[in-house]
């Protein structure tokens, strides 16, 4: 079993010294810092432990801080050529060859992982080639990986697609997982800023499988799903998931390029030796007489798949040939699936596939550790909202059958019902909601409290959806694009072929004219629950996501340092700016938006400051707090009684919120950034407090006054409790508190009657900003009291003619760093001309041409 654990500052100073009981028993266990403090000391461990768990048994487990020398290492891996490895469990022996991506066992049955394998429509097969092996873990005690990289490619040697593959060996057994990832790297052309299926950079394929080879078998057994009796086959067998199997699984969610549904059939077919059966849905596990077990995770969920035996080998196809179209991934995206196969088990045993050890950690010692930011175990009123989350007829595991968010590309992702709230007579949107608001952060903040799995299991197929599908995987296209999270549908209209892409050019709002298109934005960036994924569960992927959308958005709002970038930065953002000021003499003048956007930048900034430990990123959020808000701000000039227009300013101040506990953390309250953006975020608060009123008292200033808008009051709750903890005085901490609950009770009070408190969109603001209230409610936190600042700060207000000598002189420095190259690379991102210039002058293909 896998699991991450939380550690209060100061306790371990190294992952080593952890040790794990089973009673009296000690553990062979593996650990891994994930995450450190500001004093070195390890925040979060990723333990992985052999324990010995029946079936439905439930044990309690000891972790303690010892000093004592590590017990033999149960599995080895020992080279046996530069590509090839011989991989000892302790149990059994697997013989590795990477540059052949395949694995042999030999045991008292033979059997070969054979790599695997990827047909074009009407071609042979093309085995990838890989580039890069790379082993964690060796000498461990319970599991090592062999992660490798690799391409497919043409007869010509031309690259088609990459591929990512995980092999993970398990101590004293013969258990291999196998996951594997498939990615499309190229960009789209998104004309207009539409992203529909059937791009031309797509990848178009007719199968993707993985073949086993069983030479010693000569009969087969099949559980078609969990609890089911076992059905035999001696000569072949075919099981093919063509859809969810769900009352509406011919959804228009499933439609293709040409806008058309083609599943072909509710459900499964089963064929047993020329036997025909028709279900609908299967989670199978196949054994074999000699002993084999294949078990492919999430079967009949990423549908299409389909599971084959015939002359001694296994196929399990990830993307089935059975299907009569082709399948395609687009640009930028990539689909990973899990196969697990035991070479060494029985009927009873193999089950053990399908059901992993769940581990909790109690809510109580979570909030000891003060590794969640105020997270307490203490009940509150919001609670009994967000557990309709869990509702068997309204929660997000009921939603998924309202539309079918099933299949490869849709599987873990969240109906965003909220859309379809103007609709009549039942009818219903197709939208999806690509994690806005971070219900992934939710989720895991859900699971920590109540020990629920449901939450769990609802994260970790939410965090692979989001990164394999939401997040664009190029470095081909924009900057401002590559690396993004791609925003939730376009509000109130269809996905149709744009699947989680945003818009269509079959969209037209009004009925009449397409949608106007765009990109991932940096208002729609969503690292928090990633980073405390990978804290939870180790998983690399969920860190690199992290990262990617940290570099994203960097360079969104950094820009590439372009000549041309910068002047259309001065005809839109500065011009505006000096040319409609009501006194040009005094210009609020900010480097950054005081938006949701940038409280998401500075976010991003802080989790890839937590998952690296890397200061510059630190002083990076130092840097755009202070050219977004100061302290000498008039508050007034920022119009923020214009609500549909800067309501958002509320997500940036709870960013700052975070930015001031790292420093205390760090031990940082005497500097200069710090005692700024705390006077900056106290005049603001001020403000809230004496202004802010519930969202809904003023609906006629709405464009659409729904329960979101109550939701979202939940944020000023937030940011007044934060701002009573910094008060100064007793006084005016009750004053911030008293606000605090009134906006909180608000909430609660009037989501708790109504008949929309159950859509996505609201379940995600109230789980996303749960916490506050039960961590503010212990009587004995008392404000704080921090220097007064270091030095005197300067004005944020300029004249216009300032303004525009200072731009001029940006321009002239951008300038001075005129490259062509860089210059036509930016255009041609923009305009198909450019780009076929610059792949002419510099005979390059990385930017495709426009049509």
């Amino acid at each position: 079993m896998k699991f991450g654990v939380p550690l209060a500052a100061g306790k371990v100073k190294h992952a080593s010294l952890l040790k794990l009981y089973d009673g009296d028993e000690l553990v062979p266990l593996d650990t891994t810092a994930l995450q450190y403090w500001p004093d070195g000391s390890v925040r979060w461990c990723l333990l992985e432990a052999l324990v010995s768990v029946g079936a439905g048994e439930q044990k309690q487990l000891a972790l303690c801080i010892l000093e004592q020398p590590p017990l033999t290492p149960q599995i080895t891996v020992s080279d046996v050529d530069e590509s090839r490895w011989l991989v000892d469990t302790g149990s059994v022996q697997f013989h590795v060859d990477g540059a052949q991506h395949r694995v042999t066992f030999e045991g008292s049955v033979a059997g070969v992982i054979e790599p695997p394998e990827l047909v074009l429509d009407g071609q042979n097969p093309l085995l990838g080639k890989v580039t890069e092996n790379y082993w964690s873990g060796r000498g461990a005690q319970a599991s090592i990986t062999l992660t490798q990289h690799g391409a497919y490619r043409d007869r010509q040697e031309k690259e088609i697609c990459r591929f990512e593959s995980q092999l993970v060996f398990f101590a004293l057994s013969a258990r291999v997982e196998w996951r594997f990832t498939l990615h499309n790297p190229r960009s789209a052309q998104h004309p207009g800023g539409l992203w529909d299926l059937g791009d031309p950079n797509s990848l178009r394929f007719k199968k993707l499988s993985l073949p086993v080879s069983l030479p010693d078998a000569s009969h087969i057994k099949l559980q078609v799903d969990a609890g089911k009796e076992w059905s035999e086959a001696v000569s072949d067998l075919l099981l093919f998931q063509a859809s969810s199997g769900g009352d509406n699984w011919n959804s228009r969610n499933h439609v293709d390029s040409d806008n058309q549904i083609k599943l072909p059939f509710r459900g499964y077919k089963l064929d047993l030796d020329g036997e025909p059966h028709q279900d609908d849905r299967s989670s199978p596990l196949l054994l074999t007489d000699t002993g084999v077990a294949v078990y492919p995770e999430c079967f009949w969920q990423n549908f299409p798949k389909a599971i084959k035996w015939s002359r001694n080998k296994v196929v399990v196809a990830l993307f089935p040939e059975e299907c009569s179209y082709t399948h395609e991934l687009q640009p930028g995206e990539r689909k990973t699936h899990q196969v697990s196969l035991d070479f060494a088990v029985d009927e009873l045993a193999s089950g053990v596939l399908r059901s992993p050890v769940n581990v909790t950690i109690p809510a109580d010692y979570t909030a000891q550790t003060s590794c969640v930011q105020h997270f307490t175990a203490r009940q509150e009123p919001l609670d009994s909202l967000i557990q309709a989350g869990l509702s068997e007829s309204l929660g997000f595991l009921a939603k998924r059958e309202i539309i079918d968010e099933y299949g490869w590309r849709h599987f873990g992702d969240i109906f965003a019902d909220h859309e379809s709230l103007y609709l009549t007579n039942g009818d219903l949107f197709i939208s999806h909601y690509n994690n806005q608001y971070d219900p992934l952060y939710g989720f895991l903040r859900q699971f920590l409290l109540t020990g629920e799995r449901q939450w769990m299991q609802m994260a970790d197929e939410l965090a692979r959806h989001v990164c394999d599908i939401d997040i664009y995987s190029t470095v081909e296209d924009r900057a401002e694009y590559n690396g993004g999270l791609f925003w939730h549908t376009d509000h109130y209209v269809d996905a149709f072929t744009a699947g989680h892409r945003t818009y269509s050019r079959l969209q037209k709002p009004d009925g009449i004219h397409v949608t106007e298109g765009g990109g991932p934005g940096a208002e729609h960036c969503y690292t928090h629950g990633l980073m405390l994924h990978y804290c939870l569960t180790g998983n690399s992927r969920s860190r690199e996501a992290v990262l990617q959308l940290t570099g994203w958005i960097t360079g969104f709002y950094e820009g590439s340092g372009t000549f041309l970038e910068r002047l259309l930065d001065f005809k839109n953002r500065v011009l505006p700016q000096v040319r409609y000021a009501e006194n040009p003499e005094r210009i609020l003048f900010h480097k950054y938006p005081f938006n949701r956007g940038v409280g998401n930048y500075v976010n991003a900034l802080l989790d890839s400051l937590a998952v690296t430990n890397d200061r510059r990123y630190l002083q990076r959020a130092e840097q755009v707090i202070a050219a977004t808000f100061n302290p000498e701000d008039e508050v007034e000039d920022r119009n923020l009684k214009d609500v549909e227009g800067t309501w958002f300013y509320t997500i940036f101040l709870q960013s700052v919120i975070r930015f001031l506990e790292v420093k205390k953390q760090y031990g940082e309250t005497d500097t200069l950034s710090f005692t700024t953006a705390l006077k900056a975020f106290m005049k603001y608060a001020e403000w809230m407090q004496e202004n802010e009123k519930p969202y809904l008292s003023e609906p006629e200033i709405l464009d659409f006054p729904n329960d979101t808008w109550v939701a979202q009051d939940m944020r000023k709750a937030c940011i007044l409790f934060y701002a009573g903890a910094y008060a100064e005085s007793e006084m005016a901490r009750s004053g911030f508190v008293a606000r605090a609950n009134e906006f909180y009770s608000g909430v609660v009070e009037t989501l708790a009657k109504s008949d929309t408190q159950h859509f996505s969109r609201i379940l995600a603001i109230l789980m996303q900003n749960h916490g506050v209230h039960g961590f503010f409610a212990n009587s004995d936190l008392k404000s704080e009291c921090y220097p007064a600042a270091m030095a005197e700060n300067g004005s944020p207000y300029r004249g216009r003619r300032e303004i525009v000598i200072n731009e001029i002189r940006e321009l002239l420095s951008a300038l001075l760093r005129f490259s062509l190259r860089k210059e036509l690379r930016w255009l041609g991102h923009r305009h198909g001309g450019f780009a076929r210039l610059y792949a002419w002058l510099y005979r390059v293909a990385a930017v495709q041409e426009a049509k």
